[in-house]
């Protein structure tokens, strides 16, 4: 086994927190490489958030000291978490370390990878009647 940190973004609307919806996911093989990809993904979305949020997604989490602790809390064997709002909906961008199990060859061929690239995650769209 090797130790790792799996990554995702889910978004639900504030009516049902309960319903989780998984937009992207990452296996990455450690908390910098999953601190780099909550970054993309953080930075990604900045433009669609209001100005107050926006700020504290760039200014705070990604080029300031909350990733910073995130990272510290991952290398610590923590869970980190990162949240935003906008227009009813919430987007959660979370990792916790893990333990990856290698997965052998089968009829020659390579097993399934879990690794994603960082991807664009959008938000669910909104119907207006």
């Amino acid at each position: 086994m090797e130790s790792g940190v799996w990554c995702e973004a889910v978004t639900a609307a504030e009516s049902e927190p309960g319903a989780e919806g998984r937009r992207d996911a990452y296996a990455a093989a450690s908390p910098e490489a999953a601190i780099r990809w909550l970054r993309v993904g953080a930075r990604a979305v900045a433009s669609s958030l209001g100005p107050l949020q926006a700020g504290y997604v760039l200014d705070h989490w990604v080029h300031g000291p909350g990733s910073l602790q995130d990272y510290v809390r991952l290398r610590r064997g923590r869970p980190c978490a990162l949240t935003v709002y906008r227009n009813g909906h919430r987007l959660t961008w979370r990792a916790h370390p893990v333990r990856f199990v290698h997965l052998a060859a089968v009829n020659g061929r390579r097993p399934c990878t879990a690794a994603a690239q960082a991807g664009e995650v959008r938000w669910p769209s909104t119907h207006n009647p």
